[in-house]
């Protein structure tokens, strides 16, 4: 495989010999894109799969995040928007830096909501890809620092390989593999709960009475 030389490029990222550094990082940021790419696809459709995954997404995010429980539903609205405009940046790869960029910022929010949650105690269900029941907990954190890693290593090594000029030589059959791996870790992502509960099970849930409940023991 051969890679064109870019001016100004240090020997870290570019050494002209076969498997070169720059070709390893050309599509290790592809894959990290792809894996990005799907798991906000899907987390964005599952949201939208019908007026009751929207509004268990509002209840989630109302009881995620007890401050804004008053602007629910533009919340949840705008999570989704995000999500979906993060979709097309990394869709394209003229603009892909911005959508490894956005896709570190949204996630460094949602784990930041997720860490409150957590350490405020509460059992809201997570749905982040519209039907998991399970209740927010550590596992969830753990999920996200993963997706944040591999969104902050993709923005670190794509602006870095845009410090050169010139174009870069790819090769189809590395950027299937490196597509497929992604696709795979991203249905492994999707699977989290499922795979937790099958293999750790699954995180008690507190009861908590209701007011209306509440009011009917007292009287």
């Amino acid at each position: 495989m051969t890679v064109e030389s870019r001016a100004g490029r240090c020997s870290f990222w570019y050494r002209p010999a076969g498997g070169s550094r720059e070709d390893v990082m050309t599509y290790f940021v592809f894959g990290c894109r792809c894996l990005l790419l799907v798991v906000f696809v899907c987390s964005a459709l599952g949201k939208l799969r019908g007026a009751g995954s929207f509004a268990a997404f509002r209840r989630a995010t109302a009881e995620l995040i007890p401050s804004a429980r008053v602007r629910a539903t533009p919340l949840a609205a705008a999570v989704i928007g995000a999500e979906l405009t993060i979709v097309v940046l990394l869709a394209v790869p003229a603009i892909a830096w911005v959508g490894l960029g956005a896709s570190l910022v949204l996630l460094l929010v949602f784990t930041a909501a997720v860490a409150a949650a957590v350490q405020r105690g509460s059992t809201a269900p997570c749905r982040c890809f519209g039907g998991s029941t399970s209740p927010l907990g550590v596992r969830h954190l753990l999920r996200n620092a993963g997706l944040v890693l591999v969104a902050a290593a993709g923005s670190v090594v794509e602006l870095a390989g845009m410090s050169g000029a010139g174009p870069v030589q790819t090769q189809p059959l590395g950027l299937v593999l490196a597509a497929t791996v992604a696709v795979v870790l991203a249905a492994l992502v999707l699977c989290f709960d499922a795979l937790a509960d099958l293999f750790v099970g699954t995180p008690p849930r507190s009861v908590v009475p209701s007011r209306r409940h509440v009011e009917r023991i007292t009287t």
